[in-house]
């Protein structure tokens, strides 16, 4: 216990750095939110409230527990306030600004302590308190800290809930097919083959123009504040497709997108097989997650 109350934080610096490994180190997502967690409900809240008070002296330690959480809620909001209009709101930059201010506090607190008596310094707040005669709890007091204990862990859970869930690339990014006049209508309805080739293509209702090739136009747009890097992968019929690219080369599949701009594609392809009721579809990414549920679909027939 001596050890946890002279050593604290340097615990916490130590965990502030494997956080950074993690999320440095493409950790898988568990292990990531096993960092990130902490640093958005607890680490920047207790290192604060040492800072403001450094005696045990000052809290007691289920009061020091509630400013904590109280704390790292309010920093984490106001990171997340600051974030959205500037560097750009993820689960990076959220990591590494709060990580940042937790680590500035930790080295306040440290300093604040140099001075303290050792029986004054009050180490970890979820290791049980040393033994000696304590000033008991009312029912009423014990029944108001469990109340805003909870209060606290959901405005917590919320937090985290919109940290993880919320900064998705699905929230800000549009993804759709032009027409044969750059339009979002006329969609590519009727491929026509001829041995076993595309010779015209049939857009909406409009009249079939020749082709060597099926041409697919589409756009990804994105809406929110920093660059995202995408990968388009299609599938026809259920097999993985490579579309062609207009000087005849391979499409890699992925697309940097900067923040607030949007890509055109223009892309080639040809059936691989005549046949009505063949099914096109393309999977939009955004790192190895799926931006959408469902992918974007063309049923097409060939006469």
């Amino acid at each position: 216990m001596n050890f946890l109350r002279r050593y604290d934080f340097y615990l916490l610096i130590l965990f502030i750095g494997l956080g950074v490994l993690a999320f440095n180190g493409g950790w898988v997502l568990p292990l990531r939110l096993l960092f990130g967690l902490p640093l958005v409900l607890i680490v920047p809240g207790y290192a604060l409230a040492s800072v403001l008070y450094p005696s045990k002296l000052s809290l007691s330690r289920s009061s020091r527990l509630m400013v904590s959480l109280a704390l790292s809620l309010s920093v984490s909001m106001l990171a997340g306030l600051v974030l959205n209009y500037t560097a750009g709101l993820n689960q990076e930059s959220v990591f590494y600004t709060l990580g940042g201010f937790s680590l500035v506090f930790c080295l306040a607190a440290i300093a604040r302590r140099q001075h303290l008596p050792p029986d004054e310094k009050p180490g970890l707040i979820l290791v049980p308190p040393d033994t000696k005669k304590q000033t008991p709890k009312s029912t009423a007091q014990v029944f108001l800290n469990v109340l805003l204990a909870v209060c606290l862990l959901g405005a917590g859970g919320f937090a985290v809930q919109r940290l993880v869930q919320a900064y998705s690339p699905a929230e800000f990014t549009q993804f759709y097919l032009l027409g044969i006049d750059d339009t979002a209508e006329n969609f590519p309805e009727l491929f026509i083959l001829s041995n076993g080739q595309v010779s015209a293509v049939k857009y909406g209702n409009q009249p079939a123009v020749e082709a060597d090739l099926a041409r697919l136009k589409l756009v990804i747009s994105n809406n929110g504040q920093s660059g995202t890097l995408y990968r388009v992968e299609a599938f026809i019929n259920g097999q993985l497709y490579i579309f062609s690219l207009a000087d005849g080369g391979e499409f890699d599949g992925l697309v940097d997108v900067a923040a607030g701009a949007a890509e055109s594609l223009e892309l080639y392809f040809a059936p691989p097989e005549a046949g009505d009721n063949q099914i096109l579809e393309i999977w939009l990414y955004a790192g190895e997650e799926a931006v959408f549920s469902q992918p974007l679909k063309l049923v097409f027939s060939a006469a």
